[in-house]
């Protein structure tokens, strides 16, 4: 089982001091069956009195904290040893056909899990849109309703990364998903959006799953320290099989360099880092997430 060791580091930079700050925190990778955070620590500076933990309503690990003196720079830097092994996907032929997903889905809601009604519905930042439902509609073109589940999420998936371009300059958190649509471009939240808006309107409880990506330098080049960045992808619920992660951004099932921290309806349930600052006037956000094997 590979381990590695990431290391996550938030700033805020004021442009005038700023009195007190309320933040919330989803930086802990998750405790799963195919992945262990065996080493979790948090450095905030300045320190808060009152850093408490708990975990959310999805599950996830949250911490929470006050701080309540003047700063003009909060820095939040989360340090995680994490094992994770190779998810085990289902072979094609045992899972159900794509036509019989909504009856089997609906069943599940009233007999096992009703939960499970969440993750069909629109949340805060993934409305139902028309122009998702005919995406998903031209993805799964020539599919028929007799295709497997796990056939037609890896053939729709493919489709998905073909028609799209990643581009970190196309979108912000506060693009609205009809210009991603129309714009085919974005980073893998506003993918991920997308393609959980495909898929609920197909009948397939989705999730959105935030975590970080092992990612390698282009050939001859270094590493670069808190070059990488935080990761978001899907996770699709199956009937008789239970939840399948898939990447959107690129085109793949996740395996064992996909870390998962949290887990949610949307990137609003799970955000790193999230809160609000007394004073302060504007400020400077910079991120960076360094992913390497402990090994």
């Amino acid at each position: 089982m590979p381990r590695y060791s990431v290391v996550h580091t938030t700033c805020y930079k004021h442009h005038a001091p700023a009195s007190a700050a309320w933040q919330a925190l989803h930086l802990q990778p998750r405790n799963e069956p195919v992945q262990h955070c065996d080493v979790f620590e948090l450095h905030v500076a300045p320190h808060p009195t009152d850093l408490t933990s708990r975990f959310d309503y999805f599950g996830n690990k949250q911490h929470l904290f006050t701080l309540r003196e003047p700063h003009r720079e909060l820095v939040v830097t989360s340090r995680s040893l994490v094992r994770r092994d190779e998810p085990t996907l289902p072979m094609p032929g045992l899972t159900p056909a794509i036509g019989d997903v909504a009856g089997l889905v609906a069943e599940a809601v009233v007999d096992d899990d009703f939960t499970l009604e969440q993750f069909l519905h629109a949340s805060p930042l993934v409305p139902l849109l028309p122009g998702a439902r005919e995406l998903g509609e031209e993805l799964g073109r020539g599919l028929g309703p007799g295709t497997s589940v796990m056939d037609w999420l890896g053939l729709v998936g493919e489709r998905f990364g073909e028609a799209f371009v990643f581009d970190p300059e196309a979108t912000r958190i506060s693009t609205p998903l009809a210009e991603v649509i129309e714009n085919r471009r974005g980073v893998c939240q506003d993918f991920a959006h997308l393609l959980i808006s495909c898929l609920r309107q197909r009948g397939l409880p989705t999730a959105y799953v935030s975590g970080y990506l092992l990612t390698k330098p282009p050939a001859g080049q270094p590493r670069l320290i808190g070059a990488d960045a935080s990761h978001a992808w899907v996770s699709v619920y199956i009937p008789g099989t239970g939840w399948v992660d898939y990447d959107p951004t690129n085109a793949c099932f996740v395996g064992t360099g996909h870390i998962v921290i949290a887990r949610g309806r949307d990137f609003y349930d799970v955000s790193p880092v999230k809160g609000l600052f007394s004073g302060g006037g504007g400020h400077e956000l910079a991120t960076g997430v360094t992913v390497d094997l402990a090994d």
